[in-house]
C-alpha cells in the first residue's frame, strides 16, 4: 500500500509517498448551533461551535496526524476529508504520517519516548489501558472551550473513550457493525436464522467451486457475534466476572468451532486470501461477515461480482445480534500541538468532517446528525442491537490473543474441541480483570 504524507495548509496542498502497511480494519439528528465565522466569510464545520472567546481561525501552526490505512480505499477517503480541511482552516497545516505495521506497537514506543503525533487513532480494543496508563489527554475542557456537542455522538461508540474518572479521552471518528454479507447469484434468499444458516451451507458444500460456504475468522472479531447469537457471553451482565465457561458460551463456542468441523467454513488464510472480503470477491466463498469497509474493497477490486447485504442471522438466543466497532481521534497527554489538536479533531469529529469522511463508503458515522451513507442502511440497523465488539472490558488485546491462538490450534490440529478455548479465554478473561 502507498499512503500519502499530507501538508494542508491555505490553498496549496502537497502530496507524497510513503510506504505502509495496515495495522487493523477497522458504525440523522438534530442540529447543530452556528459557529463563529472565519476568514473570507468560512464557518467552522456544523457540530461544533466556539465558546469562551476560543477563536479556532486565530490557531496556526501545525498539527501531526497518525493512524493506519487498513485498505487503499480507506487512505482515499481520509485524503477526500482531509482535502475540505484548508478550506474552513486554513491557518492549521495538517502533516498526515501513517503508521506502517503493527500500529499499537509503534505507537507505544513514540509514547515511551515522548514523540507523540498530535492527532491519533485509539483502537477501541486497548482505549480503556491507554487511558488508564495516562497516555491521552483528558479532552473535556477542551471540548467545552471549542463547544463540540458531545450529545451528537452515538453513545455507545462514545462511552469506549471515557475513563473511570467519567472524562472524555477521544471523539468516535467512525463506526461500523457486522453484517452478513453473500454472493447474490448463488445465495437468492439470505439466511435470517442461525439455522438457516447452516441449511442453506451445506447446499453450497461442493458447489461453484467454492473453498468453503463461508469464510469464518478464528478470534473474537467476528466470532463473538455468533457466541452471543447463540446466547454465549465473555463476561457476567455486570462486567464483573468471566462467562466464557457457562454451559452456554461453551455450547455456542463449540456451535461455531462445527462450523469449521463439518466443511462449512474456512478461515480466509485457508482458502489462499488475505481476509474473507477477498475470499467473497475471490469466489472463494459464497457468504461471509464483514463491516462496510468491505464495500469499497467490493467494487474497487471485484467490481464484476454481484452481492448484498443482510443482518446477522438470529441464533438460539432469540433476538438479533451483532458487534460494533469503532476508533477514536485522541490527543496525547505529551503531544505538542495541542491547540492545533483540536482544530484539526473539531472538524475531523465534526458534522461536516465526518460526513465527507463516511460518504467514502468504508465506516458508518459515529454521529447522529451525520446521514447513513448510501447503502448502509443494514449496517447502520445492526447499530441499534450492535453489542460492543472491543472496549468493554481491560486486557481485551490479550483474551482476544488467547481465544484466537487456542481456537486456531484447535482448526489446525482438527481436533475442534471448544474446551481448551475455553479454558485460555476464561485464563486470560480473569487475569485481565484482576489487575
Amino acid at each position: 500500500m502507498r499512503p500519502k504524507l499530507f501538508t494542508l495548509a491555505v490553498a496549496t496542498v502537497l502530496l507524497f509517498a510513503a510506504c505502509s502497511s495496515s495495522a487493523s480494519p477497522s458504525p440523522s439528528g438534530g442540529a447543530s448551533t452556528p459557529a463563529a465565522s472565519g476568514p473570507a466569510g468560512s464557518a467552522a464545520p456544523s457540530g461544533s461551535a466556539a465558546t469562551g472567546g476560543w477563536d479556532p481561525t486565530s490557531i496556526t501552526g501545525t498539527a501531526v496526524l497518525s493512524g493506519w490505512r487498513s485498505s487503499p480505499e480507506e487512505g482515499e477517503a481520509l485524503t477526500q476529508t482531509l482535502l475540505g480541511f484548508p478550506a474552513v482552516y486554513p491557518n492549521v497545516a495538517v502533516d498526515y504520517q501513517p503508521i506502517a505495521g503493527d500500529y499499537r506497537t509503534v505507537m507505544i514506543t513514540k509514547i515511551s519516548s515522548h514523540e507523540v503525533p498530535d492527532l491519533f487513532y485509539v483502537n477501541a480494543d486497548y482505549a480503556t489501558e491507554w487511558i488508564a496508563q495516562g497516555f491521552l489527554e483528558p479532552l473535556d475542557d477542551m471540548i467545552a472551550k471549542a463547544g463540540i456537542d458531545t450529545s451528537q455522538f452515538f453513545d455507545g461508540y462514545l462511552s469506549i473513550f471515557k475513563g473511570k474518572d467519567g472524562k472524555i479521552y477521544g471523539l468516535p471518528k467512525d463506526g461500523n457493525t457486522i453484517g452478513m454479507a453473500y454472493n447474490s447469484d448463488l445465495v437468492t434468499a439470505a439466511p435470517t436464522t442461525m439455522d438457516e444458516l447452516v441449511t442453506a451451507a451445506k447446499a453450497l458444500k461442493g458447489k461453484s467451486d467454492l473453498k468453503a460456504p463461508l469464510c469464518l475468522n478464528p478470534g473474537l472479531d467476528r466470532g463473538l457475534a455468533f457466541i452471543y447469537a447463540q446466547g454465549g457471553s465473555l463476561l457476567t451482565e455486570d462486567g464483573t466476572a468471566s462467562a466464557i465457561d457457562t454451559e452456554a458460551s461453551k455450547t455456542a463456542v463449540q456451535w461455531y468451532m462445527d462450523l469449521f468441523k463439518d466443511g462449512l467454513g474456512m478461515t480466509a488464510a485457508d482458502m489462499g486470501s488475505g481476509w474473507c472480503g477477498e475470499a467473497l470477491g475471490k469466489k472463494q466463498a459464497a457468504i461471509t461477515f464483514e463491516g462496510g469497509w468491505l464495500d469499497p474493497s467490493m467494487t474497487g477490486t471485484f467490481p464484476d461480482v454481484k452481492y448484498a447485504w443482510a443482518e446477522m442471522p438470529t441464533g438460539s438466543s432469540g433476538s438479533p445480534v451483532t458487534i460494533s466497532f469503532t476508533v477514536s481521534y485522541s490527543i496525547g497527554a505529551d503531544s505538542v500541538n495541542k491547540d492545533q489538536a483540536l482544530v484539526l479533531l473539531s472538524y475531523l469529529a465534526g458534522k461536516d468532517g465526518m460526513t465527507k469522511w463516511t460518504q467514502g463508503g468504508v465506516a458508518l458515522p459515529s454521529r447522529k446528525d451525520v446521514p447513513t451513507p448510501a447503502g448502509k442502511d443494514v449496517l447502520a440497523k445492526g447499530s441499534a442491537y450492535a453489542k460492543p465488539g472491543s472496549g468493554f472490558m481491560p486486557g481485551y488485546v490479550d483474551v482476544q490473543k488467547a481465544f484466537q491462538d487456542a481456537f486456531t490450534a484447535q482448526i489446525q490440529g482438527k481436533t475442534y474441541d471448544a474446551g481448551p478455548v475455553v479454558a485460555a479465554t476464561k485464563a486470560a478473561i480473569d487475569k485481565a480483570l484482576s489487575q
